[in-house]
């Protein structure tokens, strides 16, 4: 049997059936079913899109489109609040499958529980949420100025009161807000509302200067002061334009040589996603490279190096690199949901970087771990050749 890798696995790592289509199917359902049944004819929308959902993949049960009333929480009663308590993550499991990690502090309130809806609000702190794929019911969960929809899939959100900070790990979710409008989030991404606007310090009165008489052949010069004192500027548009999806615009706002400035010396991971995100997003993927690097080397980020091991495979064309830079996310640990994708990206990268062995190593190692995964059936017709 030939084991030699071929064509590239980045164009198959994709879903062959995007979230939005079947979103719109799952919601063309719902809607029929609360059509009042007229004759046979007046159920054929439902039928016609039970079929599409079956052959996109099965993604939502017949048995579960039917609903099965309010989702019960711990102890068999229907979920109504929950809080994290002590010092330990609380973890709530849900009927369905689901299960939301609380911290300290942290509660979560249901505003509707019912067989298609579960709209929940979240106080101040952290909560993790893995929402269970295929489930009827339509999530909606509430913090402060965002809120997020889901279908199925593992997100966090952290709220200090009018900041919100949204990061999707696995699937796919839709955030909105006045300030960012709607956004769709992929695994790794993040979006964050409130961050506090520099503030300038209050000024201070000081007694009036005695004044000093100078000798005439002694001239003192006037000197600029240093640029710590100088009163901080205010917060630039760029970030404005980038919390709102305006990639392009925010890294125009910015500029080539002070996106360049801002990623060598900034020392706030948030800013440096942020300028990752403007550069990469914004059709500049080379100038995402400085602040991910920087990422991945001293905030020891995970994601960080696997969205820089996927830029270099896939926009930059360093294959050698990116094989580097995700075995360092493999070694940092990223997220479970993402280890799946991440081997098969680790195979594509030894492959185009000329390292056969290699791949077929990571290769078998990727059968062995996930003999019924996503990306099973073309890692061994790749390994067995044409």
């Amino acid at each position: 049997m030939s084991t030699e890798l071929k064509g590239p696995l980045r164009e198959l790592l994709d879903d062959p059936v995007d979230h939005e289509s079947l979103e719109r199917v799952r919601r063309r359902v719902h809607a029929s079913r609360r059509l009042p049944p007229r004759s046979g004819w007046a159920r054929a929308p439902l039928a016609a899109a039970a079929l599409v959902l079956l052959a996109a993949g099965g993604v939502f049960a017949w048995a579960e489109l039917r609903g099965a009333g309010p989702l019960d929480g711990p102890g068999g009663v229907a979920l109504a609040t929950a809080r994290g308590e002590g010092d330990a993550v609380t973890a709530v499991p849900l009927a369905d499958g689901s299960t939301i990690w609380l911290d300290e502090g942290t509660a979560i309130e249901a505003l509707v529980n019912d067989g298609e809806r579960l709209e929940l609000t979240q106080s101040d702190g952290r909560a993790v949420y893995h929402v269970r794929p295929g489930g009827p019911r339509r999530w909606l969960v509430r913090a402060g100025a965002l809120e997020v929809e889901v279908v199925g899939t593992r997100f966090s959100i952290v709220r200090r009161g009018a900041r919100v900070r949204v990061e999707l790990e696995r699937g796919h979710v839709v955030v909105r807000g006045d300030e960012i409008g709607e956004r769709h989030l992929a695994p790794g991404e993040h979006v964050e509302v409130g961050a506090p606007e520099p503030v300038a310090a209050a000024p201070v009165q000081l007694p009036a200067p005695v004044p000093v008489q100078l000798p005439v052949e002694a001239p003192v010069e006037q000197e600029s002061p240093p640029a710590a004192s100088r009163p901080p500027r205010e917060a630039a548009a760029w970030r404005a334009l980038a919390d709102r999806g305006r990639y392009r615009d925010a890294f125009a706002a910015l500029g080539e040589a002070a996106h360049g400035a801002a990623s060598r010396a900034s020392a706030s991971e948030d800013e440096l996603f942020a300028l990752a995100d403007t550069a990469r997003l914004g059709g500049h993927p080379r100038h995402a490279v400085t602040p991910l690097r920087r990422l991945v080397d001293e905030h020891r980020s995970a994601v960080a190096a696997l969205t820089l091991g996927r830029l270099q495979l896939d926009a930059l064309d360093d294959p050698t690199g990116a094989a580097r830079t995700l075995a360092q996310a493999d070694a940092l640990g990223v997220p479970e949901e993402l280890r799946e994708s991440l081997l098969a990206r680790r195979v594509e990268a030894h492959r185009r970087a000329g390292e056969l062995e290699r791949a077929r190593q990571l290769a078998e190692a990727y059968l062995r771990a996930h003999p019924e995964g996503r990306y099973t059936a073309r890692i061994r017709s790749f390994l067995a050749g044409p």
